[in-house]
């Protein structure tokens, strides 16, 4: 996983390298994963956290980490937010924060969906934390044990 995370931010994202802080284990995340949806996973969300970040501002944060049966994938900026009212869908196909971004400005709305998609069919889940003005985290949570066995999604956890 952390490979693959670098691998994204060195090719995808060499030109914006220095707007983003990896912190990933000297440890190899290793599981079974479809690693074509997972660079697609990690490239929306690193898209997305640096469209809503300053440039000048604080480097987004790019964590990985396994604690027990879990692998965690965090993405943090420090940009603009989102506001609560639109936490809960922002992950709906289509949707978005701001009725007055278009296409040319912001996607079409599929971005955070698509990646829900990806961590749910990888036995996982998207999970976000935002404070306008303040920032946003995206934190993708996928069992080991599904991941390593490729069976069911895993069942929720605290």
């Amino acid at each position: 996983l952390g490979e693959l995370v670098e691998s994204v931010i060195n090719t995808d994202f060499a030109e914006q390298r220095n707007r983003v802080e990896l912190l990933l284990p000297e440890a190899r995340l290793e599981g079974q994963l479809d690693a074509s949806r997972m660079r697609l996973l990690v490239r929306n969300l690193v898209e997305n956290a640096l469209r809503y970040s300053s440039p000048g501002g604080e480097k987004l944060q790019i964590r990985g980490s396994r604690s027990g049966d879990y692998f965690e994938l965090r993405v943090t900026d420090h940009g603009e937010g989102i506001p609560a009212e639109h936490l809960a869908r922002v992950t709906e196909p289509f949707y978005r924060a701001d009725p007055a971004r278009s296409r040319a400005t912001g996607g079409i709305g599929l971005g955070l969906y698509l990646c829900r998609l990806i961590a749910e069919a990888h036995g996982g889940l998207l999970h976000i934390e935002s404070e306008p003005d303040r920032g946003t985290e995206v934190t993708i949570t996928l069992s080991a044990l599904a991941v390593a066995a490729d069976s069911a999604p895993a069942p929720d956890h605290p």
